[in-house]
């Protein structure tokens, strides 16, 4: 199959014949209808290429997910004519001491970085704490403070781009997302809504549901994700729609729904 056959224009409604086998073949091939048709909007709107796995769609749990390298975000900050540089990356400890470079053998606590827009008199800052991402994969083990860096870089540029990027994250943010799951005991520990969920935990998960759905920051999508870790994959009814979801997954969509309409924390 030739590149040309491959090749995306902004006039397409939908995937060709050619593309949609070739999207097969990297692994979309359950993937639903509408699903596909969100993923060329964003692929078309960044101008990224799905065939040269610059921008990509991964499933997790029956929802799917977009995904860029972070080379692919740069490429688009860069693209749109705004760009201007970044401050950092930097990095800080358990005493929240900035630094531009790490040089500790213990992890960073967090990283930080800095992205500027052409007539800006500030950046756009992005704030990642290695808990909140870290997979425990090799290499977030071998280059902690690299990954840690790149999913606080990933922050600032949706932040200073939202338009162009909201809702699209960078691999290392995802990672966390595809760690393996610890078996969950029948009887789980939940501080502060679930206290000794039994057998059926559905109306406390609806319970955690509801409070998920009014954060109204980053931060507090990141203190109930490390509050309820314990239970963030256990499926669940959506009162929404009637499909199983898990807290993980609301977790990702609420966030995708906060940096897609504030520029700020």
């Amino acid at each position: 199959m030739s590149n040309s056959a491959l090749s995306l224009n902004s006039e397409q409604s939908f995937w060709s014949d050619q593309q949609l086998a070739a999207l097969k073949q990297i692994g979309l091939a359950n993937a639903p209808k509408a699903e596909l048709a969100v993923f060329l909007h964003y692929s078309q709107r960044t101008g990224l290429d799905p065939f040269a796995r610059q921008i990509y769609m991964i499933e997790r749990g029956g929802r799917f997910t977009i995904q860029a390298s972070i080379d692919g975000l740069r490429i688009v900050a860069q693209r749109s004519g705004e760009y201007a540089g970044q401050s950092g990356p930097y990095w800080c400890g358990e005493d929240g001491t900035w630094t531009d470079v790490w040089l500790e053998k213990t992890p960073p606590t967090a990283a930080k970085v800095g992205v500027w827009r052409k007539g800006w008199t500030e950046p756009a800052w992005g704030v990642a704490k290695f808990d909140s991402y870290n997979s425990g994969s090799p290499i977030w083990k071998k280059m902690p403070d690299t990954m840690i860096a790149k999913c606080a870089e990933a922050l600032a540029l949706r932040k200073a781009f939202p338009n162009d990027l909201s809702g699209i994250y960078a691999a290392e943010e995802m990672e966390q997302a595809d760690a393996p799951i610890s078996a969950v005991k029948t009887t789980v520990e939940l501080k502060p809504v679930v206290q000794q969920a039994q057998v059926d935990q559905t109306p406390e998960l609806l319970t955690v549901l509801d409070i998920i759905s009014k954060h109204k920051t980053i931060e507090e999508l990141r203190e109930s994700f490390n509050a309820y870790k314990t239970v963030l994959d256990l499926e669940f009814e959506s009162p929404n729609n009637n499909a199983l979801t898990t807290l993980r997954a609301e977790i990702m969509e609420r966030r995708s729904v906060l940096e897609g309409t504030k520029t700020d924390d």
